[in-house]
């Protein structure tokens, strides 16, 4: 999946960087003003924990990498890399991205703000995983090149923005959200709910009209501030 993205994006974007082109160096290991911590003995999986930690609760400090702390985020145990099965370490990217760039958003999905909630609620983090393998196999990302329509329209998007998987992770998860909402679902539901949110998204990503990810209709339900 990796080698097409960054040898296909690279010819169609023409010298700019592509999308993981340098090792998932886009988000999850670049220092940021005013970090607390140096960095210096950590590898880029437990930096992009600490700073994914940082985003979630940033009054509250983290006592460790493996933490019972960590399930308070959705993570199934104390070791959240253990989490990452089919979406890999690209979903702790996305996970950070969204964190970073939608605040917002991302506090009001993890801390279940929207809405009439379910007493059993999707477990945040582990929902972000699930959501960055379907994506993956909706994109038909892990072809040698694209044999479907909705891979040929988002390498379209990848070509003008090396961000683009990242700011569709936030557009579909914040759908799934709303999805989940509407359809009064419960923990037991996720695979219908998930299901609904890859049919409504690959509607809205062949409709006409449509040049970038911001002109989707589900780009509306992000929340910045």
């Amino acid at each position: 999946m990796w080698q097409w993205l960054c040898s296909i994006a690279a010819e169609v974007v023409a010298g700019s960087a592509a999308w993981l082109g340098k090792g998932l160096s886009c988000v999850c290991v670049q220092s940021r003003e005013g970090d607390a911590r140096p960095s210096f003995d950590l590898t880029p999986v437990q930096e992009a924990l600490r700073a994914l930690w940082d985003a979630a609760f940033p009054r509250e400090e983290l006592c460790g990498l493996v933490s019972e702390q960590w399930k308070a985020m959705g993570w199934q145990g104390k070791d959240p890399s253990t989490d990452f099965r089919g979406g890999g370490f690209i979903s702790l990217e996305n996970l950070l991205y969204f964190g970073r760039n939608f605040p917002r958003s991302f506090q009001d999905l993890l801390l279940k703000q929207d809405g009439d909630r379910a007493m059993w609620e999707y477990p945040f983090a582990v929902a972000g995983v699930n959501i960055t393998f379907m994506l993956i196999q909706m994109l038909d990302l892990e072809a040698v090149k694209p044999q479907t329509m909705l891979g040929a329209t988002f390498l379209k998007f990848l070509a003008e923005n090396e961000s683009a998987f990242d700011l569709l992770y936030c557009i579909t998860f914040k759908l799934m959200d709303h999805q989940w909402l509407t359809m009064r679902a419960s923990y037991m539901d996720f695979n219908a709910v998930m299901k609904a949110t890859r049919r409504q998204l690959e509607t809205e990503l062949l409709q006409e009209g449509i040049k970038r990810l911001e002109d989707l209709p589900s780009y509306n339900l992000l929340k910045r501030y």
